[in-house]
């Protein structure tokens, strides 16, 4: 199996940073800047992104911020956590200055952020992302369908019916494309089928927080993904 690239969001501790990569989790990602996107403490400081940082043996340390900064400050940053890769905190592009600088230090740019709804037009979801010159994409992070909570179940069953709604093979030509790791609604019943379905994408995603401040946002609670990751 080639799709076996795990990425775990918003690590909030070493001890969860070790348990998810003894579980498989090849990406580990921290929050220096808050997720609009959610209600809880998962925010680390730079210090503490460090320490979750020093307790990974294989896995790489991505730090999800405000790219919308000084590119001296971000990448200042970026080496005091230790990461090699960073994400925007929202779905936004880096300034080309920003991009120019992480370019020249050696540190890639995860694209999270992204939602792909039951309706969107296969061709609109990177549309804006495939128009910037130099872009230096290390990795696409795509929810699908966060809008259902059985999104996998819809995209399976569902929008097979109608032609037009997003369809499982548009998910995989568009993971041939661009080097992608998905959300859905895994659980240890399904994440198995998820994945042999989808042998284009490159893994799975999982998000953690403790509560969302609104409909549609794609996350785990942090004993389901321990349950998940140990179904794999």
């Amino acid at each position: 199996m080639t799709n076996d690239l795990i990425k775990v969001d918003r690590v909030r501790s070493a001890q969860e940073a070790s348990v998810v990569e003894g579980l498989g989790a090849r990406l580990v990602t921290v929050s220096l800047s808050p997720d609009p996107r959610f209600d809880d403490d998962r925010t680390v400081t730079v210090e503490q992104a460090a320490e979750i940082g020093r307790a990974l043996r294989r896995a790489r340390l991505v730090v999800a911020m405000d790219l919308r900064d000084d590119p001296g400050r971000i990448r200042r940053v970026v080496a005091g956590a230790g990461a090699s890769m960073v994400q925007p905190i929202t779905v936004v592009m880096p300034p080309v200055e920003v991009r120019v600088a992480l370019r020249d230090a050696g540190i890639g740019v995860v694209y999270g952020g992204i939602e792909i709804a039951h309706d969107d037009d296969p061709g609109w979801v990177f549309d804006g992302y495939d128009s910037v010159a130099e872009l230096d994409a290390a990795l696409f992070h795509a929810d699908v369908l966060p809008e259902y909570e059985n999104s996998w179940a819809f995209l399976r069953d569902e929008s097979p019916e109608f032609e037009e709604e997003f369809q499982i093979a548009d998910l995989n030509e568009l993971a041939r494309t661009h080097p992608m790791v998905v959300g859905l609604d895994f659980t240890p019943g399904n994440v198995k089928e998820i994945l042999a379905a989808l042998p284009e994408v490159r893994g799975i995603a999982l998000t953690l927080a403790d509560k969302a401040r609104r409909d549609g946002a794609r996350w785990h609670r942090y004993g389901d993904v321990v349950r998940v990751l140990q179904a794999l």
